[in-house]
């Protein structure tokens, strides 16, 4: 992220590009003609064609057309860097953990979480229309721990579309953002292949 901030507007415009055309070949969607003309439109710094022009058309057109490929790919697995450790601020207080007997019990399923204080004023809860009169907002939580499951396999051509639309926004960097993320989550498994090639693009 912080390379791809570095590079400036026209080489993040490049990876953008770079990253939408990786995504569609690992999917098997670049030499289908719709997804083709946009990519031709990102090179060309053109607005996208149809069907990318609207949402709903894209993924209809995906899901209509019989020569797109079933590729499925393993989850991306994130890189295991070392503990994060901030830095020293004169003056702050370092709280130490508190005893595992004294610890919080574990959420059990289906158990309803409160958000209180100044958080609570300024979200929007997607559950309950109405704050409480105490002002506590409910929330439902599902939380994932460990790595990805090897045994659920996304499919490629519905990470990769999205690709080709973010490589399309206004703003450069967000482009680029956009488009890797996207093509990351195309490569699934295979990602670090992708991202030495991201790396490269911006260092050349």
């Amino acid at each position: 992220m912080h390379k791809l901030d570095a590079v400036g507007p026209e080489v993040q415009r490049d990876v953008a590009l770079f990253a939408a055309r990786r995504a569609c070949e690992a999917a098997g969607l670049d030499a289908l003609d719709w997804v083709a003309a946009a990519l031709t439109a990102l090179a060309e710094r053109r607005p996208l064609p149809p069907p990318f022009d609207d949402s709903t058309r894209m993924w209809d057109t995906l899901h209509s057309d019989p020569r797109v490929p079933d590729r499925t790919v393993g989850q991306a697995v994130p890189p295991e860097w070392p503990p994060f450790n901030p830095p020293a601020i004169p003056g702050a207080r370092v709280l130490e953990p508190a005893p595992a007997s004294a610890s919080a019990p574990e959420p059990q399923p289906g158990q309803r979480l409160r958000l209180t204080g100044p958080a609570a004023a300024v979200s929007r809860s997607p559950v309950l229309r109405d704050p409480p009169a105490d002002g506590a907002v409910e929330y439902s939580v599902s939380v994932t721990t460990g790595p990805p499951d090897p045994s659920l396999r996304v499919s490629q051509p519905h990470m990769a579309l999205p690709a080709v639309t973010g490589a399309a926004e206004p703003d450069p960097l967000r482009a680029a953002l956009d488009a890797v993320y996207a093509a990351v989550a195309t490569f699934g498994e295979d990602c670090p292949a992708l991202l030495d090639e991201v790396r490269a693009a911006c260092g050349a």
